[in-house]
């Protein structure tokens, strides 16, 4: 089971990778994780970050929420049509900005590995990349219910 031994290695290696990311910006491993929610699906409230993570909606989410805020990566704000919502979002110009400088040195080392294969191998290896992390997802899930 070779696949299996390299897919987990990567899943080892993508976890040391964010918590040196984190390290460096005075984070923790589920700080960055909720930055990269707020970075691919936009604002959110506290509950919807919790749901995503999987963090109790009460206290560990507002202190992420706290450091993200107090570090100068995310904000709170009122929703502009339900005031008693608050918005959790991430302040692009602020020291995300570095964070981001290094997901997107990521990004290009990332591509140029990708255009290495040809477009039927891409197929084969998405199709993969999808089924495992529904896998991983499905898996998840069922942990946390139980």
């Amino acid at each position: 089971m070779a696949l299996y031994s390299e897919n987990r290695q990567a899943a080892a290696q993508a976890v040391l990778f964010h918590a040196a990311v984190a390290s460096r910006a005075g984070l923790n491993v589920t700080d960055v994780t909720c930055l990269a929610l707020l970075d691919k699906e936009g604002p959110m409230t506290a509950g919807q970050l919790a749901r995503r993570t999987g963090l109790s909606k009460g206290g560990a989410i507002t202190a992420v929420i706290d450091r993200l805020e107090k570090g100068g990566f995310a904000r709170r704000r009122r929703d502009a049509v339900d005031r008693r919502q608050v918005i959790v979002e991430l302040v692009r110009d602020g020291a995300y900005a570095e964070l981001q400088g290094i997901f997107e040195r990521f990004s290009k080392a990332y591509t140029a590995l990708i255009e290495e294969y040809t477009d039927a191998e891409i197929a084969v290896l998405l199709d993969f990349a999808r089924r495992s992390n529904e896998l991983v997802r499905s898996q998840t899930e069922e942990i946390r219910s139980r």
